[in-house]
């Protein structure tokens, strides 16, 4: 399951590596409600695209490296149908697996919702949760991937602890957290992926996650090492060989095919 985790971690970092090429304008993005802001420029994020409304959570039980878990709804609050549960109308919340009950934290509501810029220009949406001896703080990275037909919500999880304040990252990659007029959908601006498309997205991840488990299967299990990393390399490595010799017998055959004169 560790492995499965960082293996999702890294490749979600690559995809925001990739489609990152969104320009956001620079200065402060004020507040329009819990789900949105606009820039200086009268350009506005709104996340209300991502947003559910039927009393569930968008991102559900997203984990992080230490299995934790978390979810989150920007626009609409949600609760956890259970009498002691912490996460009662909420806009994120963290879930701990526990002996003999997992532990549910408020991590914050629609109504500490803040938009800021930090100094490297990337916009924070923070949640606060003042549970009586912690305050618990969500920081969502927002960050634009123009061209992405995806939404990634990436948790970072818990970190260090602060005058008792207890800090929680994460990240959100999608077209919907890039700035836009006032009356551009982002969800329009995505067109529906086609067959073609979903086949090679599909392969590639089946190619992708063939090879990474692979090599860490034959390295961290087998102990192998050098060429012998490659998963199934006695298959692989004699296809050269057999392709070689199939154009070796073919030649032949036709050279050695004789036609009688007329």
């Amino acid at each position: 399951m560790f492995i499965k985790s960082v293996v999702g971690l890294l490749f979600v970092t690559i995809c925001v590596l990739q489609f990152t090429d969104g320009q956001v304008p620079i200065g402060t993005c004020r507040k329009i409600n819990s789900c949105s802001c606009y820039y200086d420029d009268g350009t506005i994020v709104n996340l209300e695209p991502l947003d559910r409304k039927d009393g569930k959570p968008n991102f559900n039980n997203v984990t992080d490296s230490t299995h934790d878990l978390y979810s989150w709804n920007p626009c609409t609050p949600f609760s956890y149908p259970s009498n002691d549960s912490h996460c009662q109308n909420v806009s994120i919340c963290m879930i701990r697996k526990n002996i003999p009950q997992e532990l549910l934290y408020d991590l914050g509501n629609q109504d500490s919702a803040k938009f800021s810029v930090n100094t490297n220009g990337s916009l924070i949406l923070t949640y606060t949760a003042d549970n009586g001896d912690y305050k618990r703080v969500s920081e969502i990275t927002l960050q634009c991937m123009e061209t992405s037909k995806f939404n990634f919500f990436v948790a970072e999880g818990e970190q260090e602890t602060h005058n008792d304040t207890v800090t929680y990252k994460f990240t959100l990659a999608s077209a919907v957290a890039c700035p836009r007029g006032p009356n551009i959908n982002p969800s329009e601006n995505v067109s529906p992926l086609s067959g073609v498309e979903i086949f090679f997205i599909v392969l590639g991840s089946l190619i992708g996650s063939y090879i990474v488990l692979g090599v860490m299967f034959q390295a961290f299990v087998k102990k192998e090492s050098g060429k012998r990393l490659c998963p199934n390399h006695e298959f692989w490595f004699n296809i050269p060989g057999c392709i070689k010799g199939g154009c070796k017998t073919g030649g032949s055959a036709s050279a050695a095919t004789k036609y009688d004169s007329i």
